[in-house]
C-alpha cells in the first residue's frame, strides 16, 4: 500500500478508485467474485485506512480475507446508485475538488458502472485513467509471489501428463479437459479464471474455445492451451497432440514453433524489450515461410488473474512495445500456428520468470511432439 501511495503522489493524484479484483487481492488478500457488482476500494495518496464500498453478500467476506477494516454497503434496491454512495464517501475524505486516479481497464469497471461514476462525480471532483498504477507495481514479482508460482508450475505439469495419457480415438475431447480440472483441483489449485482450450480437428486451427465436445478420431489433431492457478496466481501452457502419424508438415511446423519458443526464450534477459521478443518471434515463424499464419502477438503477463481472463495485461509481446524486461516478470511465451491453408494446427509454449542470466522456466513440455498411434 505504501508503495501505491508513493505512486499517487508521483503522479499527483488524491487517490485513486480501485476497481480490479486482482488488485484488491495484490494490496489486501480481499479474495472474491463480488467484482462484476459495483464495487471499489478507496486508497487515498495522504495515510488512511482504505475504504471498500461493495454489497452486502460480501461483508464478511471482506473481512475474513482482508485487511481492510472500514467496509462499507450498499444495498440493492429499484433506486440504488453505488456511485452516489461513493461520492458521499469522497466528500466525506475531503476529496470534493480533488484529483483522483480510475482502474477502467479492468473487467471490475463495466461500462454502465462507469457511466455511472462519470455522472454521479461531474462537477465534484476530477477523474482520470490510472493508467495502470497498481497493476504495473504488481509486474515484478517478489521471491515469494515467484515460489507460488512453482508450485502452480508443478500442478500444471502432472496435468499436461494427465491429458496427454488420456487423449486417444474416440475420447471426447472434452473429456481431456476434465482430466485436467481434476488433477489441478486434487492437487490444490483454484478453478481457472478461463475456461481450457481443448480445440481438436478442423477446429484446431482457432484461437478461442467453442462449445461442443467432439470425440477423438483416428487420424486428429488436439491444440492444448490452460491455465493453472495456484492461490490465484496463473501459469499457462501450450501443446499439441497428434493422433495417427504426423505428417511431414505437422513436423516441419513443430520444429518450426518449438525452435522459435527456443530462441525467445534463449534471449529473455534483463534489458530486453518485449518488441525484440516479438521479432524473435516473426523472424523464426517468417523465415520458414508462415507469415500469413503467426499471431500478432506471442504472450503477456501472467500472475493474479480473476475471470474472465487468465491474462493479466498489459503488456503483452508484440511488435515495437519499448517495454523492458526486468527481473520478477513472468511472462507466458506461445508459438501459434493455425494454418488455414492445411487445416493443420501447431502450438507450443510455456511460462517462465525473467532474473539475472537465463530465465526460469516454471511450465514443462515433453522434450518432443506428442504422437499417439
Amino acid at each position: 500500500m505504501s508503495r501505491l501511495r508513493a505512486r499517487l503522489v508521483e503522479e499527483n493524484f488524491d487517490a485513486v478508485l480501485v476497481f480490479a479484483q486482482e488488485s484488491h487481492y495484490w494490496l489486501t488478500g480481499y479474495d472474491t467474485g463480488g467484482f462484476v457488482y459495483f464495487q471499489t476500494m478507496l486508497v487515498t495518496a495522504a495515510p488512511s485506512e482504505p475504504i471498500l464500498l461493495t454489497r452486502r453478500p460480501d461483508l464478511l467476506q471482506a473481512r475474513v480475507t482482508s485487511t481492510i477494516k472500514d467496509i462499507r454497503i450498499w444495498w440493492d434496491s429499484e433506486s440504488a446508485n453505488p456511485a452516489e454512495t461513493l461520492r458521499d464517501i469522497l466528500r466525506e475524505k475531503g476529496l470534493a475538488g480533488k484529483r483522483i486516479a480510475v482502474e477502467m481497464s479492468t473487467h471490475g469497471l463495466t461500462g454502465w458502472n462507469l457511466l455511472r461514476l462519470q455522472r454521479a462525480l461531474d462537477g465534484f471532483c476530477t477523474i482520470e485513467f490510472d493508467r495502470h498504477l497498481v497493476r504495473f507495481l504488481r509486474l515484478i514479482k517478489s521471491p515469494e509471489e515467484i515460489d507460488v508460482m512453482r508450485k502452480a508450475g508443478r500442478i500444471l505439469d502432472r496435468s499436461l501428463n494427465a491429458v496427454i495419457e488420456s487423449a486417444g480415438p474416440g475420447v471426447m475431447d472434452s473429456a481431456l479437459a476434465a482430466q485436467y480440472l481434476s488433477v489441478v483441483l486434487g492437487s490444490g489449485g483454484d478453478m481457472p479464471p478461463n475456461a481450457p482450450l481443448f480445440n481438436s480437428g478442423s477446429r484446431a486451427v482457432y484461437g478461442r474455445g467453442v462449445t461442443q465436445p467432439r470425440a477423438l478420431a483416428e487420424i486428429d489433431q488436439i491444440l492444448v492451451e490452460y491455465p493453472v492457478s495456484y492461490r490465484r496466481y496463473n501459469v499457462k501452457t501450450e501443446w499439441t497432440i497428434v493422433l495417427g502419424t504426423a505428417t511431414d508438415t505437422q513436423k516441419r511446423m513443430y520444429d518450426t514453433v518449438r525452435g522459435t519458443l527456443a530462441r525467445m526464450t534463449e534471449i529473455s534477459r534483463p534489458g530486453v524489450t518485449l518488441g525484440e521478443l516479438f521479432d524473435a518471434h516473426a523472424q523464426g515463424l517468417d523465415n520458414a515461410g508462415y507469415r500469413a499464419h503467426r499471431f500478432g502477438a506471442t504472450g503477456y503477463s501472467v500472475g493474479i488473474s480473476y475471470a474472465p481472463t487468465s491474462m493479466d495485461v498489459p503488456p503483452m509481446i508484440y511488435s515495437g512495445n519499448p517495454m523492458i524486461c526486468e527481473p520478477g516478470m513472468t511472462l507466458f511465451y506461445h508459438v501459434m500456428l493455425g494454418d488455414s491453408d492445411t487445416g493443420y494446427a501447431m502450438g507450443v509454449g510455456h511460462t517462465l520468470a525473467i532474473r539475472d542470466g537465463a530465465p526460469e522456466v516454471l511450465t514443462g513440455l515433453p522434450p518432443t511432439l506428442t504422437v499417439i498411434s
